[in-house]
């Protein structure tokens, strides 16, 4: 309850901000500038029973497709080795990411960080953003991996995990 108290009491209110978190392929840490489309759905069906006129039944089905999740990176010409690296990871068009993902978004001394999974992904979607003569933009690579669902899991869950 102290810890709590502590939390409302500082200035972030125990908010979470979004630009600090971390990548990681297996054992290997990646830096991206963004990641996106981190969520979790559930297929359902809705049934009227003929006897209960007030009220749906909502029932889950099984998947009927995949979902994805869309990491981002500037690129950068002085480290052509993480070219490779990505490669080795699986993180190139057609891809199949073996390892499992894992995004840990940091909190501060008073908050929790918050851990995301996937075990497993394929990359079913690689660009690189526009080319413009006259803007200043920096490149952007993009990579879509569609994978089976992603869980929040707790830091004993990872320990365990990764045995």
């Amino acid at each position: 309850m102290a810890n709590l108290k502590s939390t409302l009491n500082s200035g972030a209110w125990g908010v979470i901000p979004n630009h600090n978190f971390i990548l990681a392929i297996g054992k290997e840490l990646l830096s991206f500038s963004k990641v996106s489309n981190i969520s979790r759905a559930l297929d359902y069906d809705t049934i009227t029973e003929g006897g209960l006129n007030t009220m749906v039944r909502s029932l889950t089905k099984p998947k009927q497709q995949q979902e994805t999740l869309v990491l981002e990176k500037g690129v950068n010409l002085f480290r052509m080795d993480d070219n490779h690296l990505y490669t080795d990871l699986g993180l190139k068009p057609g891809g199949r990411i073996k390892d499992a993902v894992t995004l840990i978004v940091l909190g501060d001394k008073e908050t929790f960080d918050r851990y995301y999974c996937l075990d497993e992904g394929v990359v079913v979607r690689w660009e690189v953003g526009n080319l413009d003569a006259m803007g200043r933009e920096v490149l952007i690579e993009r990579f879509e991996i569609a994978h089976s669902g992603l869980e929040e899991m707790t830091t004993t869950d990872l320990y365990y995990r990764n045995d």
